[in-house]
């Protein structure tokens, strides 16, 4: 490791392999093998069974020959991405319950059975803020839209999962709820205020890293009054740093 850079930059690639309704992860066969030869450091999974994750995850970690971040979106339990697994209602219809037992229930559940089938990192929860209707990214995937009950729901699901063995991603700093287009076609520009920022879009995110979550996602997104650049918050070494 130099400067935080690893030897092998490869460790710092996640390439995505999805499940095929008929083959299965069959067809990816040669990228797995081009990107084991590369060293990367993980994988990102989209759909499956339990069987085909499991075996896959197994097959993975036995040929890489060390330890692998295996990683997938489930805002919404394993479920959401492997099939026979539990599936919740979305965030918000969680939040609405007002019961931190049950968020923190939930996100045990999601790492417990992600682990089972060999996923170790949740890009879970989302930390934004629903301030938008027309945000065609966040909706019910947000527990709502006051900075401080996101905040609790945000740290209530942090410590239930990574209680239960799987690393959490908060998601997508520093907020994706004020965005009126899709930043995964475009790229949206947020003209908010820092000081508006600041105490209420990044509260659940501040609170989220002090309960100790293990990494965070940031959003593709620009924000002039953080960064004058015009880069994404991914790409911005104002933002990041």
């Amino acid at each position: 490791m130099t400067n935080g850079v690893p030897a092998n930059p490869a460790r710092l690639i996640m390439p995505a392999l999805r499940s095929q309704a008929l083959s299965g992860f069959a067809h990816e066969a040669g990228r797995i093998a081009d990107t084991l030869g590369l060293g990367v450091g993980g994988y990102i999974i989209f759909g499956g069974t339990v069987e085909s994750v499991r075996k896959l995850t197994a097959d993975l970690l036995r040929r890489a020959g060390r330890p692998l971040l295996l990683a997938s979106d489930l805002e919404r339990g394993a479920g959401q991405q492997v099939a026979g697994l539990t599936e919740f209602p979305p965030p918000m219809a969680l939040a609405s319950l007002r019961d931190p037992a049950v968020l923190r229930w939930a996100a045990s559940v999601t790492a417990q059975e992600a682990r089972a089938v060999g996923i170790n990192w949740i890009f879970a929860p989302v930390a934004d803020l629903d301030l938008l209707p027309e945000n065609p990214i966040v909706q019910t995937r947000a527990f709502g839209a006051d900075p401080k009950e996101v905040a609790a729901c945000v740290r209530h699901w942090v410590e239930g999962c990574q209680g239960a063995g799987a690393l959490a991603c908060v998601k997508h700093y520093p907020g994706h709820g004020r965005t009126t287009v899709d930043s995964h076609v475009t790229l949206p520009v947020v003209d908010a205020p820092a000081k508006a920022l600041r105490t209420t879009d990044l509260l659940p995110f501040t609170t989220a890293i002090a309960s100790g979550v293990a990494s965070i996602m940031t959003a593709h997104v620009a924000y002039p009054a953080l960064d004058s650049s015009g880069l994404p918050a991914t790409l911005s070494r104002t933002v990041l740093g």
